[in-house]
């Protein structure tokens, strides 16, 4: 097939947009990517594409053509700046490609708006769309919009509708995410299919088992921001401060440090808790072997799609073959319960964190298997090459109009 793609982001940003395409070229098919220009996430452009240098390349079998963008900037201000201008230069930028395209494959992260080109490619070119959403709108948003703003909502809500309403069918990495495209945007249960993302494997393989110590030892890796919602884990730290036989290393930097340093501080938790700071990701299966359980948390108030996505945070925890406790809802909790690779409770139910954490360190043999069920569904369901299938089946099937 011929298969115009859509994404903002593409190499050398790092996202498995590179990836899903050069896997499909590899699979015979003919790709065109219509991507922006890169700056993600600093906002500087690299020196080989300034100047209007690079803006068709030809990379690993994908014809890449760079539309003009303006680089990301702090704030809303500036990221709307950036997310306006990609939409406006990819509209532009489908003037110059020749068409005869089978499907418009749009895979879309945040904005919402990198979708909208595709629906236009679809009225120029005759040809249906498949998108992938892998950030639903307008939960996306919400989570980050100041109060001050928030009455731009219904704009917000209006635009998502209209783009995800154009799209012939929908692959989603959330469960939680076709009941916000059914019950928000009116959209049919049918025409969504629910396909995880894929995840890195390369701990699967790894002997990451837990050094002896005489103290539990629980680890949260990844970024530490306002969607992981840091403060059900501090709370269940401080509910646990009489017992000295456990510790919590923290690997990672985010927008909720502060908070999260501020907390232990007040509460006199530095005993308990260890800040490990940012780490290369080479130096992570030492954490892994530092760790006897893995937590999970993740919510955003007034989200709810959102706070019940799948974070690939979780799929690193169930590669390394770590049990793992959390508290979440939606798609993680489901996850984690089907997979037998831990426990779970309510995203803010700091209580039963805490008694799960402490169950945990008072029953282990009760957890022991959770590590091999975690890495046996990560086998099954979180392979690149299961992925690479279903979404080539996707393609093939809306290409064809079923």
């Amino acid at each position: 097939m011929k298969i115009l793609f859509v994404c903002q982001h593409y190499w050398p940003e790092q996202f498995q947009t590179t990836e899903i395409c050069e896997e499909l070229v590899r699979r015979g098919h003919d790709v065109v990517a219509l991507v922006g220009i890169p700056n993600y996430p600093t906002g500087i452009v690299p020196e080989e594409y300034q100047d209007g240098r690079n803006r068709e390349q030809l990379h690993n079998g994908v014809r890449i053509i760079r539309v003009e963008e303006i680089p990301r900037r702090p704030g809303v201000l500036g990221l709307a700046r950036n997310y306006w201008s990609y939409m406006r230069g990819a509209d532009k930028g489908l003037r110059s490609l020749d068409g005869g395209f089978d499907i418009i494959f749009s895979y879309q992260i945040s904005p919402v708006l990198m979708a909208e080109p595709a629906m236009r490619a679809k009225r120029r070119f005759g040809a249906p769309v498949f998108l992938y959403c892998a950030d639903i709108w307008p939960d996306a948003v919400r989570a980050m919009l100041p109060d001050r703003l928030a009455f731009a909502m219904p704009i917000v809500e209006r635009v998502s509708t209209s783009i995800y309403r154009g799209a012939d069918a929908i692959g989603t990495n959330s469960r939680a995410y076709i009941d916000c495209f059914e019950g928000v945007h009116g959209i049919e249960r049918s025409r969504c299919r629910y396909v995880p993302q894929y995840a890195d494997d390369a701990y699967l393989d790894m002997d990451l088992s837990a050094a002896p110590n005489d103290k539990t030892r629980f680890m949260v890796m990844g970024n530490i921001g306002k969607l992981q919602y840091l403060q059900v884990l501090m709370e269940a730290v401080d509910r646990m401060k009489g017992r000295d036989d456990f510790e919590l290393h923290i690997v990672g930097t985010g927008s909720a440090m502060g908070y999260c340093e501020d907390f232990v501080a007040s509460r006199g938790l530095g005993g308990h808790v260890i800040f490990h700071g940012r780490h290369p990701v080479e130096e992570m299966p030492s954490f892994y072997r530092m760790a006897d359980a893995c937590i999970l948390t993740l919510h955003v108030p007034g989200a709810p799609w959102i706070s019940s996505t799948l974070p690939s945070r979780l799929q690193g925890y169930m590669a390394a073959g770590k049990p793992v406790l959390a508290a979440v809802d939606g798609s993680a909790a489901e996850v984690i319960a089907e997979s037998g690779c831990g426990a779970s409770v309510s995203a803010t139910d700091s209580n039963g964190l805490a008694e799960l954490m402490s169950d945990f360190i008072d029953n282990r043999q009760r957890y022991a298997d959770c590590g091999e069920r975690g890495r046996a569904y990560f086998r099954k369901n979180f392979m690149r090459d299961r992925y690479m299938d279903e979404i080539e089946f996707l393609l093939i099937e809306t290409a064809k109009g079923r």
